[in-house]
């Protein structure tokens, strides 16, 4: 998301869109369409938002996590806060929920926003609480 370039975000390299087109058949769901557009020009990034630090995760990063970690149960982890806490896609809904990345499982996710677009508004406007 544009916001996201104001913060002087550093970006990693560069995906396939047919990488995350075959995944996201193979999963059965599409990611959020900016969410999508993001990965699609840098697949993943990091840096901080005022005092907030975030690691949007590759591509490679986020099937790993998806395809072999048990109990995620339509939990799909997409990037991380650089100190123990994962956020993911909750494929059963539009939420993000934070999980503690040494219990991955849903019975640990809290939900924090309720869709990708006000995790970022709620991250740019420093008013996200996990």
């Amino acid at each position: 998301k544009k916001e996201l370039l104001q913060y002087g975000f550093k970006v990693a390299k560069i995906s396939m869109k047919g990488q995350i087109v075959d995944f996201e058949k193979e999963i059965n769901w599409d990611f959020p369409t900016d969410y999508r557009e993001i990965l699609m020009a840098v697949d993943g990034g990091y840096g901080k938002i005022g005092d907030f630090y975030i690691d949007f995760w590759n591509l490679n990063d986020i099937i790993f996590y998806y395809e072999d970690i048990e109990n995620l149960d339509g939990l799909i982890p997409f990037a991380s806060d650089g100190c123990g806490i994962a956020f993911a896609f909750d494929k059963k809904s539009e939420e993000i929920v934070s999980i503690p990345m040494d219990c991955l499982e849903r019975n640990y996710a809290k939900i924090i926003a309720v869709n990708y677009d006000d995790f970022i508004d709620r991250l740019c406007l420093h008013k996200l609480q996990y």
